[in-house]
């Protein structure tokens, strides 16, 4: 006699050597059931399932003839799901996307990569079967999660995209993320490194943060439901069991959640909140560095037990200050709990080294920190650590227009981001009387954040100028702590669509009015020979302008001011010429595995385009528009016979260096010091400047970093005027 519960079943079927294969058959029938229901099931009616659901099975005796009987085919539904189609459709707005390879299933759901067939971007598409949510209780559970889940936007929340039905299915899109879970990767990896563990729990605490503030308790943490993008960014997802709280002091009293995850206030039933999931990031924690979850045994009765006691092992290997967090967290009382400021505040954190970064290669291999420690921790490091933290937090606290504080913040990144961009273009020589002009054409082919809506870039874009002081410290930090010697790999980044701004094109035409250009998200200006300017927004319905003292006037573009007309009407002149005669935007990319971005060459002698009409201006009802956000614009700009240099107000300075076609953006006005290098084989990828000045970089990007700190400190002395005047080679 042997007894089987059903949790069982399926490892007794498969390794019994003396059941026949009908016996074997039966016993899996007998739960095929109740496999299905285990997702809808909370762990008390679990522990019924498995009392009441116990079996008997007799193995044959081992003789010469088996007694043959008749097979008993398995109970199918009267109604078998359909398999999700191969083209998805979305029946209100016509939408299409293409089903690509299975990413995971669960109880309901499955989960596949989707490709919208229009803008080829890619999401990950959860798919529900209608006939699998036909209880009441299971259509509201769905229902709740959408409710729940569109609402939020945080960079560690996987992002909501959309969601519709037809006949069969509901569809719910979401933003893919590439590298899976944090489960599957710890399967591969069975333990992860101390500073790892702090890369990973900083980032979940981060996007559990934002769900308490607004009121939402998960419910169902565990490293299954983290999710990691190709750049390594931790997103939470999955919020079946999501809840909101209705008011202060609202307690929950539905079992629900992971059994090796559930804290013992929802096992006991009294009511929970906001600390069950605190109690959820005490197991995450153990997880990662032990390998297990602290309460895991083999039968869930005994681990029920061991939870309502909090009865775990803490290893030897484990730091005191790692046993000690865990210890606080783990406690049965939820007020005894430590809140998330306080976790992100214990010394497991703040005294021990976080990676800024961790590359792909973490998911299957344990990364090397021995340099990255050494130079964090040693005096330089320390050093240099310390001047990007302070450069980082008064460039992100001046955009916010608020006084910096004297700890780093964490800044939000906007869900907008730019995965990949192209440049397309190079320098003609000046020529008489003749306008000379640069091309380059961005592309952005992340899979699933191609297209931009220029809209909401400019609202992004509110510039606030950044002083060439802060960009040229921002360099020299950078250059003074490059290591000597040959470089490690430095770490890439992905830019947001504010930091992939850039100057797209421009048209050399100081010999009679002034230099003119447009940048990436469409903004055109003009910086005028007497160092006034003049631009476009990406929508082109106003002015702004700016005069020789910096002062910022904007108008909407049918109430320009008479003595701006004849300067409103070159700015339309050369705004026409750059979209008629420079090449439009063009796709493509040499590597699309990765950021990049490809530069194509273009020459050409123009010249003096045919002026378009200027609009009509009118001198009445001049008011300025309200609230208007000041657009990035040309602060200074140098040409010399080996580069061309520009500065925009917002921190960005680029370096387009005329012989081989290689380009620098570097980037000041952000949470993340950036420098975008596009090499001579039209590749390009940026980086962290924190990370160039840790790993180091290539000898040509480093040439041109310094070429950039040279520019930068002439324009801090006064040369360098913003002309053409041509310099001898440095």
């Amino acid at each position: 006699m042997k007894c089987v519960s059903w949790l069982q079943c399926n490892a007794v079927v498969c390794k019994s050597q003396h059941f026949t294969g009908d016996q074997q058959l039966r016993c899996f029938c007998s739960y095929f059931k109740l496999f299905q229901r285990f997702d809808e099931m909370d762990p008390e009616e679990i522990n019924k399932e498995e009392e009441n659901h116990m079996v008997e099975i007799k193995p044959e005796a081992k003789t010469s003839e088996t007694v043959k009987e008749k097979k008993i085919p398995p109970e199918l539904p009267k109604k078998l799901p359909k398999e999700c189609p191969a083209l998805i459709c979305d029946p209100v707005s016509g939408v299409k996307y293409r089903r690509g390879r299975l990413l995971g299933k669960g109880g309901f759901a499955r989960c596949y990569e989707v490709i919208q067939t229009d803008t080829k971007r890619a999401y990950a598409g959860k798919v529900v079967n209608k006939l699998r949510i036909s209880k009441p209780n299971q259509r509201e559970k769905m229902q709740r999660e959408i409710a729940v889940h569109c609402q939020l936007n945080h960079q560690n929340i996987v992002a909501f995209h959309h969601h519709f039905d037809d006949d069969e299915n509901i569809y719910i899109i979401l933003e893919l993320c590439s590298q899976k879970s944090l489960a599957q990767i710890l399967k591969l990896r069975r333990t992860f490194t101390e500073p790892e563990v702090r890369y990973f729990v900083l980032q979940i605490v981060d996007g559990l943060q934002y769900l308490h503030n607004n009121c939402i308790i998960h419910r169902d943490l565990k490293l299954g439901n983290m999710f990691l993008t190709d750049n390594m960014e931790v997103k939470i997802g999955d919020f079946g069991l999501a809840t909101k709280v209705e008011f202060e002091g609202d307690r929950k009293k539905t079992m629900c959640g992971t059994p090796n995850y559930i804290a013992p206030e929802v096992l006991d039933k009294v009511g929970h909140s906001f600390e069950a999931d605190v109690w959820a990031v005490g197991c995450i924690l153990y997880t990662m560095l032990v390998g297990r979850p602290p309460f895991e045994t083999e039968s869930l009765k005994e681990t029920y037990t061991r939870i309502k006691r909090t009865s775990y092992s803490l290893p030897s290997h484990l730091s005191q200050s790692a046993k000690e967090l865990i210890t606080e967290i783990l406690t049965s009382k939820p007020e005894g709990r430590p809140s998330l400021e306080e976790i992100t505040s214990h010394k497991f954190f703040t005294g021990g080294f976080v990676p800024d970064a961790l590359s792909p290669s973490a998911c299957y291999s344990t990364p090397e920190f021995g340099l990255m420690k050494v130079l964090v921790s040693g005096k330089e490091g320390a050093v240099v650590t310390d001047n990007f933290c302070r450069l980082r937090r008064e460039s992100t606290m001046q955009r916010r227009g608020v006084v910096a504080p004297l700890m780093p913040v964490n800044i939000d990144n906007n869900n907008c981001d730019l995965d990949r961009m192209s440049l397309k273009g190079s320098v003609t020589r000046q020529l008489p009387d003749t306008p000379t002009q640069g091309s380059q054409n961005s592309i952005s082919s992340s899979p699933f954040r191609r297209s931009m809506d220029r809209k909401a870039i400019s609202n992004l874009l509110k510039c606030v100028p950044v002083p060439l002081s802060k960009v040229y410290e921002m360099l020299t930090t950078c250059l003074d702590h490059i290591p000597k010697g040959e470089y490690l790999q430095t770490p890439k980044f992905r830019p947001t669509a504010e930091e992939a701004l850039w100057i797209s094109k421009w048209v050399d035409y100081s010999n009679k009015y002034g230099f003119g250009y447009q940048l990436s998200n469409g903004t055109v200006g003009v910086m005028f020979n007497d160092k006034s300017r003049i631009t476009f927004p990406p929508d082109r319905n106003s002015v702004q302008y700016h005069t020789s003292d910096d002062r910022a006037f904007h108008y909407p573009l049918s109430n320009t001011p008479q003595r701006l007309s004849k300067k409103a009407t070159l700015l339309d002149y050369f705004a026409t010429y750059m979209d008629d005669h420079l090449p439009k935007d063009s796709l493509g990319c040499s590597r699309p595995d990765s950021p990049c971005i490809q530069v194509l060459s273009h020459e050409q002698k123009g010249k003096e385009p045919q002026r378009t009409p200027s609009p009509k201006h009118r001198d009445l009802n001049l008011d300025l528009i309200p609230d208007s956000p000041v657009q990035p614009y040309l602060d200074r700009w140098h040409r010399s016979r080996k580069a061309i240099a520009m500065y925009l107000s917002c921190g960005i300075m680029q370096v387009n260096f005329f012989a081989d076609h290689t380009k620098i953006i570097l980037n000041y006005n952000n949470s993340d010091h950036l420098v975008t290098y596009i090499n001579q084989n039209r590749v390009s990828a940026t980086h962290r400047l924190i990370h160039v000045a840790h790993h180091g970089c290539s000898r040509a990007l480093q040439d041109r970093l310094e070429y950039a700190a040279e520019v930068l400190d002439s324009w801090l002395e006064g040369g360098c005027e913003s002309d053409s005047s041509v310099s001898s080679d440095t």
